[in-house]
């Protein structure tokens, strides 16, 4: 047998001896294991968990509660000053939101009274279970003093309540209600799409008049102050300045198309309801006021002029919701946004 071993054998065998020593006493000791990386996350959710089922258990009733007055008050709101607001943002501040404008101009041919029904549905059936959710607030089975649900991890309050509504709400009633709002959104959708399309399309067509001069003025005086290594983005960000300046036109004329229209249907609402609220006082003047506003045009004339000051009033302000109506029509705001965000998404 030969027994002589070389260097190399000598070098190879002690290697896998230490690296086999470190493997076992990487596996004996746990501090030294390599952290799972999703067993991380489930610890940090598991961290967050609770404290963000607090913050929406304490944030839910608020937020019903602040929905139940804001509904008291516009239930006790009579419609003709209900008609009579909505007329006034219309005429003073609709080209300020032209896509909510539009999308409710859209919906008014694609199902709004459908939507106004799903809403109604969906309204009734929050009531049912706000007012389910509340009797099972104050619920004491056990008899101990404390309320079930303040005595219960946030995990199973959570699990109660949905539970809750799983079990009070009618599903067949919820399923038409949404089905309704879909489609009529995909009317609204298609609608806006189209005329967001025309809008895009007038920018292509600026844009396009405005890449000659240009390439012509503009181009050649910038080749020469820009490095020779950069020259190949010259086109490019000229392209990019001209769009950008078509499209900001061609949004800004959308906005004086939006402000004229709505000025003069906003306009038209409000002679009316005035009208109407003035027949309903006993106001005739003389008999001037009809009860039905198609045996005159006095109402028709007075939108002329309210027409006017609306669109005045926004080509003054450069169709911009100034402080404090940006604060008080926050909604309408989101709304505007929404609107925009899902008709681009759309595109």
């Amino acid at each position: 047998i030969n027994t002589k071993v070389s260097k190399t054998d000598c070098y190879l065998v002690s290697n896998e001896t230490i690296s086999s020593t470190k493997m076992s006493a990487s596996k004996d000791k746990p501090g030294d294991t390599k952290p799972d990386p999703k067993a991380e996350t489930v610890l940090k959710l598991q961290a967050y968990a609770k404290p963000v089922i607090h913050l929406i258990t304490s944030a839910t009733p608020i937020i019903i509660a602040s929905v139940g007055k804001a509904h008291a008050i516009y239930m006790s709101l009579p419609d003709d000053y209900l008609q009579l607001l909505w007329g006034s943002i219309l005429c003073f501040f609709g080209g300020v939101y032209p896509a909510l404008f539009a999308a409710l101009e859209a919906a008014k041919h694609g199902g709004l009274d459908t939507a106004q029904e799903a809403f109604k549905d969906l309204a009734n059936e929050a009531t049912v279970i706000i007012e389910a959710s509340k009797k099972d607030d104050d619920r004491d089975d056990d008899g101990d003093g404390v309320k079930d649900v303040d005595a219960l991890p946030p995990k199973e309050l959570i699990l109660r309540k949905a539970h809750l509504v799983l079990t009070k709400m009618n599903p067949e009633k919820i399923n038409k209600a949404l089905v309704s709002l879909y489609k009529v959104w995909l009317a609204v959708m298609a609608v806006l799409s189209i005329q967001f399309a025309r809008t895009v399309a007038l920018a292509v067509s600026i844009s396009k008049f405005l890449n000659a001069p240009m390439d012509k003025y503009v181009v050649p005086a910038v080749r020469t102050i820009v490095p020779n290594d950069y020259s190949r983005w010259i086109p490019v960000l000229s392209g990019w300045l001209t769009k950008s300046i078509a499209m900001s036109f061609a949004f800004y004329l959308q906005s004086i198309i939006s402000a004229f229209t709505s000025a003069m249907i906003g306009a038209l609402l409000i002679t009316r309801t005035i009208m109407s609220i003035a027949h309903k006082k006993g106001i005739t003047l003389g008999g001037l006021i009809p009860a039905d506003h198609k045996e005159t045009q006095i109402d028709e004339m007075g939108s002329y002029v309210l027409a006017a000051m609306g669109f005045i009033f926004q080509w003054k302000m450069n169709f911009d919701m100034p402080f404090p109506f940006n604060i008080l029509l926050l909604p309408v705001e989101f709304a505007e946004n929404f609107v925009r965000w899902s008709v681009t998404k759309v595109d």
